[in-house]
């Protein structure tokens, strides 16, 4: 039986966005709703980064995909949110953190959480990106 493993998403590849990128997840995947996870938001340039933050009661919102041609696909993913294998110098690290649906259960998903510094970078107060 094959494995599926879900995507959360709270940027430029979420559905009202319009890249290769996006496009590639749209058409390997099924979107399975929308979804939060507690920490903080900020604008990094045209795009958006995410610190985790079990702690808060902030929240950061996004989309839910549960991912069909896995390999191809992490590795296309990978390159686009610079996950690198020197850890220190990625842009993004690929983590899996538990998402909270709409109705309130919860889901693991792998989350493309921001890894450099946020000083003075501006905070997205309500946790959602609009481009």
């Amino acid at each position: 039986m094959e494995k599926f493993y879900n995507l959360f998403t709270y940027g430029t590849l979420m559905q009202n966005f319009e890249n290769p990128f996006a496009e590639r997840l749209r058409s390997n995947s099924v979107f399975e709703g929308r979804g939060y996870f507690p920490g903080f938001l900020y604008l990094i340039s045209w795009f958006p980064g995410a610190i985790y933050e079990p702690a808060t009661d902030s929240k950061v919102h996004g989309e839910i995909y549960r991912l069909s041609s896995l390999e191809a696909l992490l590795v296309e993913l990978d390159d686009y949110e610079d996950v690198f294998e020197d850890e220190k110098s990625s842009l993004y690290l690929r983590k899996t953190i538990s998402i909270t649906r709409e109705n309130d259960d919860t889901i693991d998903c792998w989350v493309y959480l921001y890894n450099q510094s946020v000083a003075n970078l501006p905070l997205i107060a309500d946790g959602h990106f609009r481009g």
